[in-house]
Parts: structure tokens; sequence; C-alpha cells
């Protein structure tokens, strides 16, 4: 019985100081993806949960040219916590933009914070627009050069230069957004017997997902709306305890 109580002591004390672990050292969680897919909404909706009004086109996300390695400002990542019934995972994110100009920002968070957990988001679009389709595709592929040092961008620091040699992510997750569009029954039969990746808003990143996988990285596809906060923690929190 003594055993058994000692077991569960330590067991408790190991949880509680990995608990303390992670609030001095939050999971890094990179969010990435084209323009006006809900990639802000997320962030703001991760620092206060709610419903979130939507952004106006003028409030896109942008940041101002400055001399850096990437050509722009680099902007400051921020500590959140997900709440997901009793778990309170924390984590740090950066608000990054999603035109084709500030992809190396992408690169330079991904690498230079060494991103535990990579999310690239995109929405309804992959099956109701060609350009938007081959865009997000092309940015995917973009980012899965860099992951596997296929290509690996010139206009990063040297940190994130330095950094790369070395650096894998844990998790990869290809998170499609606004399921309160485009979500349907075949949604729902393909999801539920783990057969995301058949489903036509999945059709232009199938490519990207399967080289991830051949050099070793797990790819998950998560559906959520960040807007209304509808599967938000619960897909959260479910890819960073897989981790």
């Amino acid at each position: 019985m003594s055993a058994l109580i000692a077991g569960h002591m330590l067991m408790a004390s190991t949880s509680a100081l990995y608990a303390m672990y992670r609030v001095l050292k939050p999971y890094r969680v990179g969010i990435y993806g084209p323009s006006l897919v809900g990639k802000t909404t997320l962030d703001q909706y991760l620092t206060v949960p709610g419903d979130i009004e939507p952004i106006p086109l003028h409030f896109r996300t942008s940041h101002p040219k400055a001399k850096t390695s990437t050509g722009f400002q680099d902007p400051t990542a921020t500590r959140k916590k997900i709440r997901y019934k009793k778990d309170k995972t924390p984590v740090q994110t950066t608000d990054l933009a999603g035109d084709h100009m500030f992809r190396n920002l992408w690169v330079d968070d991904m690498f230079g914070r060494k991103v535990e957990l990579i999310i690239y988001m995109v929405d309804h679009r992959s099956m109701t627009s060609p350009q938007f389709a081959a865009d997000s595709a092309a940015g995917l592929a973009y980012l899965v050069d860099n992951i596997i040092k296929k290509d690996l961008s010139k206009n990063i620091s040297r940190k994130s230069r330095r950094n790369s040699k070395k650096y894998v992510p844990r998790l990869f997750c290809l998170m499609v957004n606004k399921i309160d569009v485009w979500w349907d029954q075949n949604a729902q039969n393909l999801w539920e017997y783990g057969m995301q990746k058949e489903h036509p808003v999945v059709a232009p990143y199938r490519e990207s997902l399967k080289r991830l996988r051949r050099a070793g990285i797990r790819a998950e596809i998560k559906a959520v709306s960040s807007q209304h906060g509808i599967n938000v923690e619960k897909s959260l929190t479910e890819l960073l305890q897989s981790m």
C-alpha cells in the first residue's frame, strides 16, 4: 500500500513540476497562412475567448518596413493560456500577416522561436476560389520547403539560419477555419472516420502534407471556427497533448 501511495505522490509531483515548467516555458506555436483566413481572429480569441467581431478589411494585419533581414519589423510573440475542461495550457504565438510579401516573416518566426507546433490556417475558399486555392497551396509549399530544408529562405536573420540547421517541428497541423460556413454531412462522415484528407477543402494541400509525412513529420488536420470559438480549445489541447 505504501508503495502505491508513493507512486501516486511521485506522479503528482512530476505533473506539478511539468506544469510549472510549462508556465515558465510555454509551448511555442506558430500560426501561418494566407490573408483573411482568421489568423488574427484566432490570436484574439486565444487572448480573450468569446465571439470575435469580424475584423474590417482596412484593419487586416500588416507589418511596417524596416532594415531587417526580412525587410519588415519583427512582431513580438505573446503569451496566452488555452483553457479546456480542467486543462490550462500556456502557449506563445505571434500574429503574422498572410500576404505573400510577409512569408519570410513566417519562416523567421518558425526558426527564430524554434516553433514546436506549426499551424497552417486556410478556409472554405479552398473549394470555391481557384486563385485562393493556388495561392494558399503555394504558401504551404513554401513553408514546407523551408521545414524540410529543400529551399531555405535567404531573407531571415542569422539566428534563424543558425536554428534552421537542426530544426524539426514536433507537430504540423492544417487547420481549416470557418467551420460554421462549410461543414456538412460529408465533412462529418469523413472526420468521424479519420479521412479528413479526402474532403475537397483539403485537396489543394495534399501534396504538401505528403511531403511532410515523407520527411517524418506528423501532419494532422483540424476544423475550427476562430470567430465563434467552435472546436478551438479542444483541437489545440489535443494537438499539444499528442506531441
